[in-house]
């Protein structure tokens, strides 16, 4: 007896619910449904089933229904159903498994990809949640918006920065300052403190499909700028980064928006003070 439970401690290994409501019968007799990203300790295989431990109680569990992250495809499974919940707009599930795949498979080569979609998960929970007790959500009472605080991105752009998805996380990270900054009450230093970012990033990014929605996010600022001072370099750096937009990004979204801009500063229209 001894010898055998002493096998069931070693062969323990974590395991991570896939689906939701699954019924679990344990042996202190009480039923629980287990949900997407619960997790279970994996005590033993038995074909079909596995032998696990929830709350204290073990029972039995069909195989289909978790991942035990001790396996060889683990990494790959748990990443697949992270992403596959995300692409399916089921963003709390996909939360839930991405920050177990970040936990336990730190040194994924997934990992970079893995973060930005967590991020992403985040920030349409924060959209979508009446939940103000999420650790990670801030408050912008001012508009009543929540949003996320960008956590994975920060990680992402910092442990990854050659990755092409820290452009995209940094790109977030930007408009997250703005959300949490709006509005600006007419504050020129916050607004040039958000335009000294995006010059950041055009110089770190230039050669990314994220550069020209910076320079978007450059010219609409300018504009704002001269409005708000009416410096007439802000209005001429406006028109040259519009410029810039259609001759290297013709026949596109972005240089249709660029030339509206160019239009409307033509005729002096508002796009702040009106």
């Amino acid at each position: 007896m001894i010898s055998a439970f002493m096998v069931l401690i070693f062969s323990t290994s974590p395991g991570v619910i896939i689906v939701d409501n699954v019924l679990f019968y344990g042996n202190d007799h009480n039923m629980r449904v287990l949900n997407t990203g619960d997790m279970v300790d994996v005590l033993a295989y038995m074909n079909d089933r596995l032998k696990v431990e929830y709350d204290s109680s073990t029972g039995e569990l069909d195989k289909n229904v978790l991942i035990d992250l001790n396996d060889e495809i683990a990494e790959d499974e748990q990443f697949v159903f992270s992403r596959g919940y995300f692409d399916e707009g089921e963003y709390e599930k996909a939360t839930r498994l991405l920050e177990i795949f970040v936990r336990f498979f730190d040194n994924s080569n997934y990992l970079a990809e893995a973060l930005y979609y967590l991020g992403q998960s985040y920030e349409a929970l924060a959209n979508s949640s009446n939940n103000d007790s999420i650790p990670v959500f801030s408050m912008n009472k001012q508009i009543n918006q929540r949003y996320y605080n960008g956590d994975a991105y920060r990680i992402l752009v910092n442990t990854f920065p050659e990755s092409p998805f820290a452009a995209k996380a940094q790109y977030r990270l930007i408009n997250i300052f703005r959300i949490g900054n709006l509005p600006w009450n007419d504050s020129v230093e916050i607004i040039q403190q958000e335009l000294a970012m995006w010059d950041n990033f055009c110089y770190q990014y230039q050669h990314t499909d994220a550069y020209m929605l910076a320079l978007s996010e450059k010219g609409y600022l300018y504009r704002v700028l001269f409005e708000l001072t009416e410096d007439i370099d802000y209005r001429n750096k406006a028109l040259s980064t519009f410029k810039e937009i259609i001759f290297g990004y013709p026949n596109t979204v972005h240089a249709a928006y660029a030339r509206v801009h160019l239009h409307e500063l033509e005729k002096d229209e508002k796009i702040y003070k009106y």
